[in-house]
């Protein structure tokens, strides 16, 4: 019962907190922004690279590269970019320094910070692919594929946290997100077994797995499995991290 207390005051206060910042208001409108852009902006441009020429190759080959990106990574990081800046006001604020000496355990509290990105990037995920209706897995698929992808908004949110003392590098620690996600769009472009080696960042599986079910190809579970994995083994180094990184600053 003061689980469920604790959890709720800190649900209320990330309302307050999101509510008041207009560059997470921004952040949240973006992510659904952007898939009514592509909804409209896709078919559109396809059609009209056809008619003209203007281009070597069709715009539809390369949708599962951009909803891979825009949709199955960026939408997942935005969701735990918006976290991870309440995270870093509650730091500023000592309310991570007072929950030390509070009944609700540090653990439990990074516990509720990652379940709720993660929860809110999974139907966010669903919802912008459906929305952009296009490249569109059935949905037994499409929701393993965003429950793996996910994973993707705890990783931010905690990398956030951990080398960010304060919101303005957490501004520039975004740009270097950003930088790391366009190695999914790379590798798209790169022919495989070479391609594996972006397996390195452990989004890339999940993207990958999404490419291999558009296909048809079996390995796709494979691929989202291994995604999966490398994730969760990073989202529990990163939150032992944090830990130390707490109790080192308290």
């Amino acid at each position: 019962m003061k689980l469920t207390s604790s959890f709720r005051r800190l649900g209320r206060n990330d309302v307050r907190l999101i509510g008041r910042d207009l560059f997470l208001i921004y952040l949240l409108l973006y992510i659904n922004l952007t898939a009514l852009g592509l909804r409209f902006a896709l078919p559109y441009l396809d059609a009209h690279f056809a008619a003209s020429g203007s281009v070597p190759f069709a715009l539809s080959d390369w949708y599962p590269l951009l909803i891979a990106y825009f949709q199955f990574f960026l939408g997942a990081a935005l969701v735990g970019t918006i976290f991870g800046f309440v995270l870093i006001e509650e730091k500023d604020n000592h309310t991570i320094t007072a929950l030390l000496v509070s009944p609700l355990p540090l653990n439990q509290y990074v516990a509720y910070r990652v379940g709720v990105p993660l929860g809110i990037a999974f139907f966010q995920i669903i919802i912008a692919v459906l929305i952009v209706n296009v490249a569109v897995p059935p949905l037994w698929q499409l929701a393993l594929l965003s429950a793996g992808a996910s994973l993707s908004a705890p990783l931010a949110l905690l990398y956030l946290a951990i080398f960010a003392e304060n919101k303005v590098q957490a501004l520039a620690l975004i740009k270097f997100l950003g930088i790391a996600g366009f190695i999914i769009p790379l590798a798209w472009f790169i022919p495989e077994p070479l391609q594996f080696l972006f397996g390195l960042f452990p989004p890339y599986w999940v993207s990958k797995a999404y490419w291999l079910a558009l296909e048809g190809n079996p390995l796709w579970l494979g691929s989202l499995a291994l995604g999966v994995v490398l994730q969760m083994v990073a989202i529990v180094a990163f939150s032992r991290r944090f830990n130390k990184v707490i109790y080192r600053n308290s």
